[in-house]
């Protein structure tokens, strides 16, 4: 997949998965904490997400719903996760 150039994404502990498979090699990645030298050849940055081409990365549980918003934003469109962050009831909807 990745050698396509399909989305390949994992959030929490899985980033480590792809820093052994390579699919991380120059890519900017975030993981859950502990797991940062698992994610060998990427740029570990501390973002919540992070979107690198075709890779996404996430920290965890926390970070599931900015996750799932990347995913949309890459398979469908930014419209898309605006119509849905309006919709749902999510701490972007209190802070406005």
């Amino acid at each position: 997949m990745n050698r396509d150039g399909k989305i390949v994404a994992a959030i929490c502990a899985a980033p480590s998965v792809l820093g052994k498979c390579g699919i991380l090699e120059g890519k900017k990645a975030t993981c859950y904490p502990g797991f940062e030298d698992k994610l060998i050849g990427a740029e570990v940055v501390s973002e919540p997400v992070v979107a690198d081409g075709n890779v996404i990365t996430s920290r965890g549980l926390g970070t599931s719903m900015e996750f799932g918003f990347e995913l949309i934003k890459k398979l469908v469109s930014e419209e898309k996760v605006q119509e849905i962050r309006e919709q749902i009831v999510f701490m972007y909807n209190l802070l406005k």
